[in-house]
C-alpha cells in the first residue's frame, strides 16, 4: 500500500513542496483508492511549513496532524498486543484468579534465610573440622610409624581419571594426589593416604563442594579429587593467599620498598621486582599494601592519588595497579637515599593507622629490597641517618613495625659492608651507629635474607610472614570470592590451621562453588516487594540484585561497598547499624526523586513524594557474613496466587524436546522446536536448589516427574524440588495456549512474528513455537522483561538485537500482566508477555500507515520510531541495503543529530542522566525521554530551517514517532567515536549539549573505597544484561529436521511481499556492496543478509570468507562535497584533529592509565565487524546528507584483554569541549555484557606486555577491545598491523545552508 502511495503524491525538496503535497494528498484521498486513508498529510505539511521555530507548543493543526497519526500507530500496536500476543485476554484471566494478601515480615524472613545459609556454611565447617581431626590424628601416628608416601599428581595414569564438568578437567574421585614445593625433606609428613576415604565421603555427601586439600608447613600439597596441574617445576602453595591468611589471620600492613638507584644492576632490579610481585600475590583483601620505589627520590604508584598518603586494601584492583607500577620501575642515575624510603614508608603506616577507626590486632612490616650500597664519600653518615629515621619514626608507632631486608646479589657477589648494613636495618641496631633510643619499648627484630638469580622467590620472599608472630588462632577463615585457577568459575574457601601442640602442621581447606553458597540470595523471591543482599563484616558486597549471577561470572566482582549499591539518603546510618549490630531492622523514608530502579519496580502504591524501605539484617552465625532483606513499602500487602488448576485443553510440554523424543520436532531457525504446543521452561529461580539444577544434567525421568507434578490438579504427586509458587504460575500461563495456537493458524502476521512468550517472576517461561532453551537462561534478567517492568501497563519496545535463535535482527514488543487490571503499579505485575517481530516489520508498518514516509524513498522526508532511551526501532538507515549495519543500539544522536541537538532544548521532554556501573567502574551517561509528554515537539532553535521535524509519543507505549523534512544540507555537531564509549569531556555534562550515550571512568579511592563527591550522588546502574547462548542438541538432528516455518522466500516476487518477512531478504545490491542489481529478488537471509548478495548472516556458524570487495566496505568512503562545504569540512577536520592531538598529549602527560574491558563486556557484535561500513555515506544513501566523516589514525599497543576494568584514573581534561564518544555495539546506561544476540569479536593480539604508564585513556580503551580469532581468519591484512583506523563521525551545522 505504501509503495503505491508514492504515485499519489510526489514531493520536492524545497519548502514549497509541502503545500502542493497537502492538496495532492487530499485529492488522493478522495479519488485514488490505492492511497491509504491517513490524516497525516493534511495536517503535518502545513504544520511544518507554518510553525514558528521558536515555539514548542503545538498549533491547532499540529494537534490534528502528527498526534492523529501517532494514534493510528498506537491503535496498530494495541492490535498487536491484543490479537497477536493476547494481552487483553490474559489480563482478563488473571483478573478472575483468587489471590491471598500478605504483609511480609522482614525480620522473620531474614532469620529463616540466615539459618539456611548458616546450615550451608556449617556443612563445610564440619568437613573442614573432620579433615583437620584426621590430619592431627595422622601426625600422632606418623611419630611412631612415618607417613611419607608421595602420590605425585603429575604421574597419575590417564586411565584412572575422567572428565568432570564441575571441575572442568579430568579427575579421579577415589584418590588424592600430591604436589611438592622445591625443597622438601624425604621424611616429610604426608597424611594423604589416610585422608582418601574421608575426602571421598565428604565429596559424595556435600553438594557444591569442589576441591579439598591439606597444605603442609613442610611443603606438601595434597588435593582431592586427584588431577594433573602445575607439572612444570614445583608447586609452592605456602605463598598462596589462602595459606597465608589462615596461618596469620591478623591483618597485615605492608610497605614494600624497591631500591632502583644508579648502582642497582638490571639483574638486581629484576630480582627486586619479581620478589615484590610475589609479596603482592600472597596477600588478600584483609591486608593493606603500599609499594615504593626509592632512589634519589621516593615514588609511589600514581594510578590512584590516595596511594601517596595511605596503604590500600590488597584488592584485585590495587594489586593490578601496583603490578603496573612495578613493571615500569627502571633504574635511575641518582644514588639511593635509603632514609627517604624509610621515612615515606613510616609516614604511610602512621597515616593508615590514624585513619583506622576500629583498631584490631595488626602486624606492620616494611620489606626492603635493596643491594644496601651507600655512597663512598658519606657512607657512615647515610647509615646513621637511615637508622635515625627508623628509630624516631618507629618510636611514634610504639616500635611495633618490623623490618625485613632482602639483599640483592650482583651476579653472586655482594660486599660484606652492604650485608651488615641491611642486617642492621632489619634488626634496627640504631645504637651501633650512636643513635639514642628515645623509647623504652622493645623492638621487634626482623631478618635479612640474600637473594640471587637462583633463589626460589616463592619459597623465600613468599614466606615472609613466618617472621610475624604466630598468635595460634585456631579459627575458620572464610575467603572472599576468587577465580578457581584449577577448575572453572568462582569459589570461596573455608580453611583452618592444623596444630600438634604448638607446632603448625599446615592448613586444611575446602573450596566451595560461590554459585551454591549464594544461591539462596541470588534467587531469593519471597514476594514482589522484597530483595536481599549479602555483605561481609567490612561492608564488601558479595551479592546484590544489580550484580550478575555468580554462575555466569568468570572473574570476582570488583571490591565494592554496599553503600554504593544502596545509594539512597540515610542509608549510611543503616550501614553503620548493620555492621555493628548482629541482628536488627530499620525503616527509612526515600524521596521518589532519589529512588533506585530496583525499588521503583517493587512499588505497589505510586506516591508522588516518598516511600518507605525496611532493612532487616542478621549476622550469619559462625561466619563473617551479614544477610539483609529489603522490603519496599513494607506496609502495603503483596498478592499471591491461590491454588489454580491448569487450563482444560492445555497440554503441558516441557522444553527438553531432545529428551522427550517429540515426533513433531522441527527446527525454528537454529532452535529445536515444535509447532504442536508451547513449551514450558523452568529457569534456575523456579527450583528450591537452583545450583543443583544448573550443575546436574536433566534426565528424561526428571522431566516426566516435573510434567506430572505441574499438570496434577489433584495435588497428590510429590514436589520434585520446585518452589511452592511455581505450579500456580505454570497453570496460570497455560490459559494462553489456545489463543496462540489459533493465531498460528489464522493470523496474517505470522510471516513477521518470530515467537510469542510469557514469563513469570519465578522464572517460568512459556514459549511458542515450543523451543529448547539453554539451562542458564533466566527470562527475568532479559531486557524485554526489565523494560516492561519499568513501564507497567504500557506496550514496551526493546531492540533491535540479533536473535540468538537464528532469526536475524528482531524487535520485541512486551507488556506486563497485573494481578488486577486496576492495579497497574509495577509491584503488582505477575507476568510479562512478549512477542518478537522481524526488524523490518515496524518500518513496514510506518510505510503502510503513514504514506508520507515513503514519498521520496526515505531520502529527504524520513520517519522513525524510537524508544524512551532514544534508541531507534525503525529508521530508513536500519533497513538500508548499503551496509549501514549494525542495527543494534543505534541512537537518535547517531542517525538524526540535528533533531537530537534541537530536542535537547526541550528540558521537560528529555533528560541526560548518570549512573554508576560498579561491575566495570564506569559512570554511564544516557538519555531518558518523558513518556508522559502531551502534544508534539518541533524546531526550537532559530536558523535550523534546513530541517524541520515533528516528534510525539505514540500513546500507550514507551515509543515516539518522529518525522523529519530535510530541504537542504545541514550540519549538526554530535561527535561519535566508532571505537570506544569514552566521553570526551568527563568533567562536565551540559543538558543541552548533544553527545552520544557514553561513559567515563568511575573515580574510586582504592584506599577507602569511597567515590569522589560528585559521583557519589549518582544512582547505581541497573542489573547488567547477561550473556545468552543457544541450547546445544544432537547435530544430526540439525541436518535431518525440517524448518518449522517456511516462508517460501524464493516465490515472493515483489519487494512488498518480501519486506520484513521471516528469514527473507530483498536482494538489491551485488556482492561488491555497491552495484545495484538489475533484477532484485527475494531470497533467504543466508544468501544475502541485509540485502547484499553474498553478505552472509552474522552468526558464527554462517561466517563465510568474505571477498576483498566486502571488506573494503568496512573502510570509510569519501563523499562528494561542494566547494563551500569542502572548505568548512577542511576547517572542521583540522579543528577535530587538533583537539584529538591536544587531548592525546594531555593524557600522555598526566599518566592516566586504563585497563581492558572484561571479555564478555568487550565483545563486539559480528554485525559490527560484518557491516561496519560508512554509516551515512552521501553517495550510498543519499539520506542524511548532513553527516560527514573524519578518520583519525590512532597508534595502539596490543594488550592482553584478560581483565575487565575499562578505565583507570581520571579521564578527560579541561581542554575538552563537549564532544562525546560512543561505540554502536555497547551503548546504553546499562551496557550489555552480550545482548540477546550471539556476540563475537576479534583478538587484536596476545601480547602480554603492560600498558605504558603514559598510555592515554582513549588509546588504552581502544587496545582493550577483545576480538575473537575466527573473524581475523578472513582478513589476513588485519593480522599485521596495530595501526587501526578509528572512524569518528562528526555531524556539523552549516548556518549558511
Amino acid at each position: 500500500m505504501a509503495r503505491g502511495s508514492r504515485g499519489c503524491v510526489e514531493m520536492g525538496a524545497g519548502h514549497s513542496a509541502w503545500v502542493p503535497a497537502m492538496a495532492a494528498s487530499q485529492r488522493a484521498r478522495s479519488t485514488d483508492p490505492s492511497c491509504p486513508v491517513s490524516s497525516l498529510l493534511a495536517a503535518l505539511i502545513p504544520l511544518l511549513l507554518l510553525s514558528s521555530p521558536g515555539s514548542a507548543a503545538p498549533s491547532e493543526s499540529g494537534d490534528f496532524a502528527i498526534l492523529d497519526e501517532a494514534q493510528v500507530l498506537a491503535n496498530q500496536m494495541r492490535v498487536l498486543a491484543t490479537s497477536e500476543l493476547g494481552v487483553f485476554n490474559m489480563q482478563t484471566i488473571y483478573n478472575s484468579f483468587v489471590y491471598t494478601e500478605k504483609i511480609s515480615n522482614g525480620e522473620t524472613e531474614v532469620q529463616q534465610l540466615a539459618k539456611k545459609i548458616r546450615e550451608k556454611f556449617n556443612r563445610y565447617l564440619d568437613v573442614v573440622n573432620r579433615n583437620k581431626q584426621v590430619v592431627e590424628a595422622s601426625y600422632t601416628a606418623h611419630l611412631t610409624s612415618p607417613l611419607t608416601a608421595i602420590q605425585d599428581c603429575c604421574t597419575i595414569p590417564a586411565s584412572m581419571m575422567e572428565f568432570d564438568g564441575n571441575f572442568n578437567t579430568n579427575v579421579s574421585k577415589t584418590i588424592s594426589c600430591d604436589r611438592l614445593s622445591m625443597a622438601i625433606s624425604s621424611r616429610a609428613f604426608n597424611p594423604g593416604r589416610d585422608l582418601n576415604t574421608v575426602l571421598a565421603d565428604n565429596f559424595k555427601s556435600n553438594p557444591g563442594i569442589k576441591w579439598q586439600y591439606f597444605s603442609s608447613e613442610e611443603g606438601i600439597f595434597t588435593i582431592f579429587p586427584a588431577h594433573k596441574f602445575r607439572c612444570k617445576g614445583g608447586y609452592e602453595h605456602r605463598s598462596r593467599p589462602v595459606y597465608v591468611s589462615t596461618v596469620r589471620p591478623q591483618s597485615k600492613h605492608i610497605v614494600v620498598v624497591v631500591d632502583h638507584g644508579a648502582l642497582a644492576t638490571d639483574i638486581q632490579l629484576q630480582i627486586a621486582k619479581d620478589a615484590a610481585q610475589v609479596i603482592l600475590t600472597s596477600i588478600d583483601e584483609h591486608d593493606k599494601i603500599s609499594l615504593l620505589a626509592v632512589a634519589d627520590t621516593v615514588r609511589t604508584c600514581s594510578l590512584d592519588q590516595c596511594y601517596k598518603t595511605y596503604l590500600s586494601p590488597a584488592t584485585s584492583e590495587t594489586k593490578r595497579k601496583m603490578t603496573t607500577f612495578l613493571s615500569n620501575i627502571k633504574s635511575v642515575d641518582g644514588a639511593t637515599h635509603h632514609a627517604l624510603g624509610f621515612l615515606k614508608a613510616f609516614q604511610l603506616l602512621q597515616n593508615t593507622n590514624n585513619s583506622t577507626r576500629i583498631h584490631t590486632p595488626t602486624d606492620m612490616v616494611i620489606i626492603y629490597l635493596s643491594s644496601g650500597i651507600t655512597s663512598k664519600d658519606s657512607s657512615e653518615e647515610e647509615k646513621k641517618e637511615t637508622l635515625s629515621v627508623i628509630s624516631e619514626e618507629n618510636g611514634h608507632l610504639n616500635n611495633s613495625v618490623m623490618i625485613l631486608t632482602y639483599a640483592l646479589m650482583n651476579e653472586g657477589v655482594t660486599g660484606l659492608k652492604e650485608l651488615a648494613f641491611l642486617r642492621d636495618l632489619a634488626e634496627q641496631n640504631s645504637a651501633k651507629y650512636g643513635v639514642p633510643d628515645r623509647t623504652s619499648l622493645p623492638i621487634i627484630k626482623g631478618t635479612m635474607m640474600v637473594l640471587n638469580q637462583l633463589s626460589n622467590l616463592e619459597t623465600t620472599v613468599g614466606r615472609f610472614y613466618t617472621n610475624l608472630p604466630n598468635r595460634m588462632i585456631d579459627e575458620a577463615v572464610f575467603s572472599l570470592p576468587y577465580t578457581d585457577e584449577m577448575g572453572d568459575g568462582l569459589i570461596m574457601t573455608v580453611s583452618k590451621p592444623c596444630y600438634f601442640g604448638n607446632m603448625l602442621l599446615g592448613i586444611v581447606g575446602v573450596d566451595v562453588n560461590l554459585a551454591y553458597i549464594l544461591e539462596d540470595v541470588t534467587y531469593y523471591r519471597d514476594s514482589s516487594a522484597s530483595y536481599t543482599f549479602l555483605i561481609d563484616n567490612k561492608g564488601y558486597t558479595l551479592m546484590h540484585p544489580s550484580l550478575t549471577r555468580p554462575y555466569l561470572l568468570t572473574e570476582p566482582p570488583l571490591h565494592t561497598d554496599i553503600i554504593h549499591y544502596e545509594n539512597i539518603p540515610r542509608f549510611q546510618l543503616v550501614r553503620q547499624n548493620i555492621l555493628s549490630l548482629p541482628l536488627g531492622s530499620q525503616v527509612i523514608t526515600v524521596p521518589v526523586n532519589s529512588s533506585l530502579s530496583w525499588h521503583i519496580n517493587r512499588l505497589r502504591e505510586i506516591s508522588k513524594e516518598a516511600y518507605n524501605v525496611s532493612y532487616a539484617w542478621k549476622l550469619v552465625q559462625d561466619t563473617s557474613f551479614i544477610l539483609c532483606i529489603v522490603m519496599v513499602q513494607p506496609e502495603v500487602p503483596v498478592k499471591h496466587l491461590k491454588n489454580l488448576n491448569t487450563a482444560p485443553s492445555s497440554k503441558l510440554l516441557y522444553h527438553r524436546l531432545d529428551l522427550l523424543g517429540q515426533p513433531t520436532s522441527c527446527l525454528h531457525f537454529k532452535q529445536l522446536a515444535t509447532l504442536e504446543s508451547p513449551t514450558v521452561m523452568l529457569s534456575a529461580g523456579s527450583f528450591s536448589s537452583p545450583f543443583e539444577h544448573l550443575s546436574q544434567a536433566e534426565t528424561k525421568r526428571m522431566v516426566e516427574h516435573y510434567t506430572a507434578y505441574l499438570s496434577d490438579n489433584t495435588r497428590l504427586i510429590a514436589n520434585p524440588g520446585l518452589k511452592s509458587s511455581v505450579r500456580n504460575e505454570v497453570m496460570a500461563t497455560s490459559h494462553v495456549t489456545d489463543e496462540w495456537m489459533s493465531q498460528m493458524e489464522i493470523s496474517i502476521l505470522n510471516s513477521y512474528i518470530v515467537r510469542r512468550y510469557i514469563a513469570t517472576p519465578n522464572g517460568v517461561l512459556r514459549i511458542y513455537p515450543g523451543s529448547l532453551m539453554d539451562k542458564a537462561f533466566d527470562p527475568t534478567r532479559r531486557q524485554w522483561y526489565l523494560h516492561a517492568m519499568a513501564n507497567p501497563a504500557l506496550i514496551t519496545f526493546t531492540g533491535p538485537y540479533l536473535d540468538v535463535g537464528g532469526a536475524g535482527y528482531v524487535v520485541t514488543l512486551s507488556h506486563t500482566i497485573h494481578s488486577s487490571r486496576s492495579l497497574s503499579a509495577p509491584g503488582h505485575a505477575v507476568a510479562v508477555m512478549g512477542v518478537d517481530f522481524t526488524l523490518r516489520y515496524f518500518y513496514k508498518v510506518l510505510l503502510d500507515l503513514l504514506p508520507i514516509c515513503n514519498q521520496d524513498g526515505g531520502n529527504k522526508i524520513r520517519c522513525f520510531i524510537m524508544e524512551d532511551k532514544g534508541y531507534l526501532l525503525a529508521h530508513p538507515t536500519l533497513i538500508d541495503p548499503k551496509g549501514h549495519a549494525p542495527v543494534e543500539q543505534q541512537h537518535i544522536t547517531h542517525k538524526e543529530p540535528l533533531v537530537a541537538n534541537d530536542i535537547l532544548n526541550h528540558p521537560n521532554f528529555v533528560k541526560k542522566n548518570l549512573c554508576n556501573s560498579f561491575s566495570d567502574r564506569t559512570v554511564q551517561r544516557f538519555y531518558k525521554f518523558n513518556t508522559s509528554i502531551v502534544g508534539d515537539l518541533t524546531n526550537l532553535v532559530h536558523g535550523s530551517h534546513c530541517s524541520k521535524y515533528r516528534l510525539t509519543r505514540i500513546p500507550g507505549t514507551n515509543a515516539f514517532l518522529g518525522i523529519v523534512n530535510e530541504t537542504c544540507d545541514a550540519l549538526a555537531f554530535c561527535a561519535c567515536s566508532m571505537v570506544d564509549r569514552l566521553c570526551l569531556n568527563c568533567h562536565r555534562m551540559e543538558q543541552n549539549e548533544c553527545e552520544c550515550p557514553c561513559e567515563c571512568p568511575l573515580e574510586v579511592n582504592e584506599c577507602t573505597g569511597n567515590l569522589t563527591n560528585a559521583e557519589s550522588r549518582n544512582p547505581s546502574c541497573e542489573v547488567h544484561q547477561e550473556p545468552l547462548t543457544l541450547a546445544a542438541f544432537d547435530p544430526s538432528l540439525q541436518e535431518s529436521l525440517p524448518q518449522c516455518i517456511n516462508t517460501r522466500c524464493s516465490q515472493r516476487t515483489s519487494s512488498g511481499d518480501c519486506f520484513g518477512v521471516l528469514d527473507c531478504e530483498w536482494c538489491m545490491v551485488d556482492s561488491d556492496g555497491k552495484t545495484h542489481l538489475d533484477e532484485p529478488y527475494c531470497a533467504s537471509q543466508k544468501e544475502c543478509f541485509g540485502g547484499i548478495v553474498g553478505a552472509k548472516s552474522p552468526y558464527i556458524d554462517d561466517m563465510p570468507a568474505l571477498g576483498d570487495e566486502v571488506i573494503a566496505l568496512n573502510m570509510i568512503k569519501s563523499a562528494p562535497v561542494g566547494p563551500v562545504a569542502g572548505g568548512i569540512m577542511g576547517c572542521i577536520m583540522v579543528l577535530v584533529l587538533a583537539v584529538y592531538a591536544y587531548r592525546h598529549q594531555i593524557h600522555r602527560r598526566s599518566h592516566q592509565h586504563m585497563s581492558p574491558l572484561a571479555a564478555q563486556e568487550m565483545s563486539v557484535r559480528m554485525s559490527n565487524l560484518e557491516n561496519d561500513r560508512d554509516e551515512d555515506s552521501h553517495e550510498d544513501r543519499g539520506i542524511i546528507s548532513n553527516t560527514r566523516f573524519i578518520a583519525a589514525v590512532i597508534e595502539r599497543h596490543a594488550h592482553s584483554p584478560e581483565r575487565r576494568r575499562r578505565y583507570w584514573g581520571r579521564s578527560g581534561t579541561e581542554s575538552d569541549h563537549g564532544y562525546s564518544t560512543m561505540s554502536p555495539q555497547e551503548d546504553s546506561e546499562n551496557p550489555p555484557c552480550n545482548n540477546d544476540p550471539l556476540t563475537a569479536g576479534v583478538d587484536v593480539g596476545n601480547h602480554e606486555e603492560d600498558l605504558e604508564l603514559d598510555t592515554p585513556p582513549q588509546t588504552a580503551a581502544l587496545l582493550s577491545h577483545k576480538f575473537h580469532h575466527y573473524r581475523l581468519h578472513h582478513h589476513p591484512s588485519l593480522h599485521h598491523s596495530h595501526h587501526l583506523q578509528a572512524a569518528v563521525t562528526v555531524h556539523t551545522v552549516d548556518a549558511e545552508c
